[in-house]
């Protein structure tokens, strides 16, 4: 049976962050040794701790010095004017298609709210219609999956404080059974012996 996924935020628990952080820090560093023996890969890999503390890994027969001025040689250090040119321009095109994307998104949420439908086709409509209806249905089955639980929930709430009603009517028999003998004894008490 495999593992689940991982729902990817923040672990609020600091002692299970750092217990996290450690065997994914170990795993990655394996896995950066295996690919550097079974590929003959050059790697070089570099962590920060949350507390700030460094570990990192170097293939063995490279240093880490080596590799990175051979990766700066590579990529370049973004010195030079057309360098930098080319990286704002770069910027601004994924800013660009951010936008879009946006601008897509809020179309579609007007759409699905029944705002701005005229820019629409019939055969736009029928598929919005569509999507309507099966969100309609998953909000309904979770709705009455909800309202089946809650109802479980109240049953055994009931079962458990019926039981405690028997309980409680089953000691106060049992305590007005005992009262009359205790009365009776203290009457017996009461009367003069001859």
């Amino acid at each position: 049976m495999g593992r689940g996924k991982v729902e990817l935020k923040r672990i609020e628990n600091k002692t299970n962050r750092q217990v996290t952080f450690s065997k994914r820090k170990n795993g990655i560093l394996k896995k950066a040794f295996e690919l550097s023996v079974l590929c003959d890969a050059e790697i070089a890999l570099v962590i920060f701790s949350p507390s700030g503390k460094a570990y990192h890994y170097a293939s063995d027969h490279h240093t880490m010095d080596k590799i990175i001025g051979r990766y700066r040689r590579e990529v370049g250090q973004l010195n030079s004017a057309d360098q930098r040119s080319r990286l704002v321009q770069l910027w601004k095109s994924e800013i660009e298609k951010l936008e879009r994307s946006v601008e897509t998104m809020e179309a579609r949420l007007r759409h699905l709210t029944g705002e701005d439908l005229s820019s629409l086709s019939i055969k736009d409509l029928k598929k919005l219609e569509r999507q309507l209806k099966i969100g309609v249905e998953r909000i309904r089955s979770k709705k009455k999956r909800l309202i089946a639980e809650r109802i479980n929930e109240l049953k055994t709430r009931q079962k458990e404080l019926q039981e405690e009603n028997s309980r409680l009517k089953k000691t106060i028999m049992m305590y007005d059974e005992m009262a009359p003998t205790e009365a009776e004894e203290q009457c017996l008490w009461c009367i003069p012996t001859n």
